[in-house]
């Protein structure tokens, strides 16, 4: 077995490997990954961790066989309570839970998630819920834009006893900060759909980039023939960290890690979040600029641990697919990466961490 030292050098020191760490392992000198951890299994993470500072914050791996009351009930007040501290942590407001709600007509804060969304007389009944009860508050139709079932809001208004008169729904939403900086260099690619794109011009960019100074390609979207992916990987990426979310266009989040035989792949989820050398970047197929103002990336079906959709951690950068349209833009320092596709205008884009300066790759003219 060619990782056969690999396997008695960490054993010697009490680990042990899984496969996944085993083949990340493979034509590496395995000394150069041991570490004080007592951690006794050792995953492609922690190497990761070891070898460069990566660190990958979110990567949803399964959901449960078998679903009770309980874990959905857990599910939800997990949302809740995120939701609620991200709220708290952006908003100097006197908060108020709502079975403290009086008659007295004066303006109050809450917080809470959305039940139900009805029109009544050229008005919008929201019935808004936290863990003490229930309210009906009534808005003005164009005061409640973007606002969706299960969204987990702050809400302005009148209190009156059973029912609040709303003046304004507050987001999340993302603060204004300076763009954060790091280091190294990071490529960015999108729905490659080889099972109808020509590989040529995958694999004409790619030699190019095997002799660029950077050490991370990200892939996101629909890949089509995996088995080309993995050989033009093999071929020109064996010096790179390449990072894979698979996500097709009909798909529902999460989409959990593909099985990727090649060594050179980290395979991750739709949506994951990874941190490379400071940088914080969010990976995701299908993405919206609402879910920033949200600080939440939609509802989900299956029921899971935790609300793995809520963005406690701000991304610096969004890497998104789905509409094959090549596009860079910024919502209050966080760059937002679409490379298009090889089936319409492939644009990758390469992001230099130190200064956040992005660069489109015209693969023709290459």
């Amino acid at each position: 077995m060619a990782n056969a030292g690999a396997v008695e050098i960490f054993f010697k020191k009490g680990r042990l490997l899984t496969p996944e760490a085993l083949r990340y392992l493979e034509n590496k000198n395995a000394e150069n990954f041991l570490s004080e951890s007592s951690d006794l299994v050792v995953d492609v993470e922690d190497l990761l961790a070891r070898e460069d500072k990566i660190h990958i914050i979110r990567n949803i791996t399964g959901k449960k066989s078998e679903v009770t009351t309980a874990d959905i009930v857990r599910f939800y007040n997990s949302k809740y309570e995120k939701m609620k501290n991200i709220i708290l942590s952006r908003m100097q407001k006197n908060f108020i839970s709502i079975n403290k709600l009086d008659t007295q007509r004066s303006e109050v804060c809450v917080i809470g998630i959305v039940r139900d969304i009805k029109g009544n007389e050229g008005k919008k009944n929201i019935e808004l819920e936290d863990s003490t009860g229930s309210v009906t508050v009534v808005f003005e139709p164009n005061l409640i834009e973007d606002l969706e079932l299960d969204d987990v809001v702050a809400v302005q208004g009148i209190a009156a006893g059973k029912v609040m008169f709303g003046k304004k729904i507050l987001f999340p939403d993302v603060p204004l900060r300076q763009p954060t900086k790091g280091s190294g260099k990071a490529c960015f690619i999108s729905d490659l759909h080889l099972d109808e794109a020509p590989k040529q011009d995958l694999e004409k960019f790619l030699r190019w980039l095997e002799g660029q100074d950077t050490r991370y390609l990200f892939v996101v979207g629909d890949i089509g023939d995996i088995n080309i992916f993995e050989y033009l990987v093999d071929a020109y990426c064996r010096d790179k960290k390449v990072f894979v979310a698979m996500g097709k266009d009909a798909e529902e989040m999460p989409g959990f890690p593909s099985e990727l035989k090649s060594k050179n792949v980290i395979a991750l989820s739709n949506p994951a979040l990874v941190e490379i050398n400071g940088i914080k970047i969010l990976v995701i197929n299908n993405f919206d600029i609402k879910m920033l103002r949200k600080r939440h990336l939609g509802n989900i079906k299956p029921i899971l641990e935790e609300d793995f959709m809520a963005l406690e951690e701000l991304p610096d950068i969004v890497h998104c697919g789905h509409s094959h349209e090549a596009s860079i833009n910024n919502y209050k320092s966080t760059t937002i990466i679409n490379a298009g596709s090889l089936l319409t205008n492939f644009r990758p884009v390469i992001v230099d961490f130190a200064t956040r300066e992005c660069m489109q790759v015209d693969v023709a003219g290459l």
